[in-house]
């Protein structure tokens, strides 16, 4: 009996141990199921781009693993602001007149606006000379200036006994010296005019009117056309500045204004 006894007990034991360790395998089949559960989730939640935020098992709990793909944010992009100066805010290119110096430069061509050029459109011509610049004159005779261009200033006229004007330059030259045509132009007057004796006055293409005065032997006729330095006749007397020494009177109007003759023909 006593060996019975103690074989049952012995038996029980290792049934008893047997169960232990069954259920131990169970725990642990049990385990690895649950674990490899989980990580099979962890796997598809990673694959899955349509969860918005995961946390896995352990010392990743409670930590957003969100995918920078998940985040709701908008994507960045370089502004498209225009340029200050765009090529459509870029003024045209424009040409310009340069001033055309005539005599004296008292009447000179137009000026464009100042525009940007572009190196396609830069002018290699120079551009024509304006119409209303002076054309190329020449003094009447080739003496001494006895009297010149007053403007406002009063002088004094020996022949009148008066303080007036002196609207012209007085040339000195010979009585029956040649006089020429101070510029180019139509004759407008020949003959006498009043107190300044006989006159011939020539317009020229700008508009201005050169009077000349003390001219005798007239040459040339009202209507004619005439050149520069050619003969209008011969030095005669300026009845209103007789008391002066032998002379021809040289007057410019631009319009009701005079001019100085001396800038005129500079």
């Amino acid at each position: 009996m006593e060996q019975i006894r103690k074989l049952l007990q012995g038996k029980g034991f290792a049934l008893v141990l047997a169960a232990c360790l069954l259920a131990a395998a169970a725990a642990g089949v049990w385990a690895v199921q649950t674990v490899r559960g989980e990580l099979q989730k962890n796997l598809d939640g990673l694959r899955d781009p349509a969860s918005s935020a995961r946390t896995a098992p352990g010392i990743d709990e409670g930590l957003d693993l969100t995918t920078p793909d998940e985040e709701d944010s908008t994507e960045w992009q370089q502004p498209t602001a225009p340029a200050a100066n765009s090529v459509a805010n870029v003024p045209k290119a424009s040409s310009s007149t340069a001033p055309s110096g005539g005599a004296g430069g008292s009447s000179g061509a137009s000026s464009g606006s100042a525009g940007v050029h572009e190196p396609s459109a830069l002018q290699t011509e120079s551009a024509p000379a304006s119409s209303s610049a002076a054309p190329a004159s020449t003094r009447p005779v080739s003496g001494r200036i006895l009297n010149a261009y007053s403007g406002d200033e009063l002088v004094y006229n020996k022949t009148l006994g008066d303080w007036r004007t002196h609207n012209g330059i007085d040339y000195a030259a010979a009585k029956g010296e040649k006089v020429s045509a101070p510029v180019e132009g139509k004759v407008t007057l020949a003959g006498a005019d009043g107190s300044w004796g006989p006159t011939v006055a020539i317009e020229d293409a700008s508009g201005r009117l050169w009077r000349i005065s003390g001219v005798a032997d007239l040459k040339v006729k009202a209507g004619d056309t005439v050149t520069a330095g050619q003969a209008l006749g011969t030095v005669g007397s300026v009845s209103c500045e007789c008391a002066e020494d032998s002379h021809i009177h040289l007057e410019v109007k631009q319009g009701e204004k005079y001019l100085d003759p001396a800038k005129v023909m500079q």
